[in-house]
């Protein structure tokens, strides 16, 4: 996930970041590196954000959460992607080579089938 992307990468990424923010419950997409700095994506434009910049900072913890766990991907195999589930939305992780996929969606939605939908707009496919 250290590799850089090309602005043609960055360019083809946002336009699949709006395109599932067109999904009504999905809040936040965005594509963010190793380091849990945003390279793509962003809020709906309806969504008022539950946290302020400095909160925004959750993508680090997802990014450590899927470096963290690496060292288990031998024993059990690499993460297909992770949903956390909080108080007020689901936050879904979806580690790939370069960047992970990081989703916001409202709590009232079935987040296996954004998952689905992520996979099918991102071209990926479950390992």
């Amino acid at each position: 996930m250290n590799q850089s992307l090309s602005p043609i990468e960055i360019t083809n990424l946002e336009k699949k970041c709006k395109d599932l923010l067109k999904e009504e419950i999905v809040r936040f997409v965005g594509i963010i590196n190793n380091m849990g700095r945003q390279i793509a994506g962003g809020y709906k434009e309806s969504i008022t954000p539950l946290v302020d910049e400095e909160g925004h900072k959750m993508s680090l913890e997802h990014a450590m959460e899927i470096f963290l766990t690496k060292d288990l991907d031998d024993s059990l195999g690499k993460i297909d992607y992770i949903i956390t589930r909080r108080k007020k939305v689901f936050m879904i992780t979806i580690p790939l080579e370069k960047y992970s996929i990081l989703i916001s969606t409202e709590r009232k939605t079935d987040a296996e089938k954004i998952v689905e939908k992520t996979m099918k707009l991102f071209n990926l496919s479950l390992s």
